[in-house]
């Protein structure tokens, strides 16, 4: 049986890593996980969620590429979490939050590691209804 983690390399360190997704009907939005591992250390991932809406058309955008801003860098980016280079910008900012791998750490609000990054994520969020009595 063929494995779906998929490799990368960071300072000489080999991580391992899956990217899924999960529709909640209920909610109508779209939970997008990264699950990282440092090879060897299985027990001890770094498990980002990012919740979304679910686009009727494209299902998760993170995971098929929705345009955002970063103001860090002052570009507009094409933002696709199948692309490695996100996951290594998700592994670092995750090392900086605390994970170093073969540490216990809960799961992370993925729209915050973005956040921290640089990018706009108003256009990601769950939109709230707020039901007055």
């Amino acid at each position: 049986m063929k494995s779906k983690l998929r490799k990368i390399v960071i300072d000489n360190l080999m991580y391992l890593y899956i990217v899924s997704d999960k529709y909640n009907s209920e909610s109508q939005t779209n939970t997008l996980t990264v699950k990282v591992f440092l090879e060897g250390y299985k027990p001890t991932p770094l498990t980002i969620d990012f919740i979304t809406l679910d686009h009727y058309f494209m299902g998760q955008i993170l995971k098929s590429g929705v345009k955002l801003i970063n103001r860090m860098r002052n570009i507009e980016d094409t933002v696709n979490l199948n692309e490695p280079k996100y996951i290594r910008e998700l592994i670092l900012q995750g090392q900086k939050n605390g994970w170093k791998g073969t540490n216990k750490f809960a799961n992370q609000n993925g729209l915050e590691y973005l956040t921290q990054l640089g990018y706009e994520t108003d256009i990601l969020q769950p939109v709230k209804i707020n039901l007055v009595h």
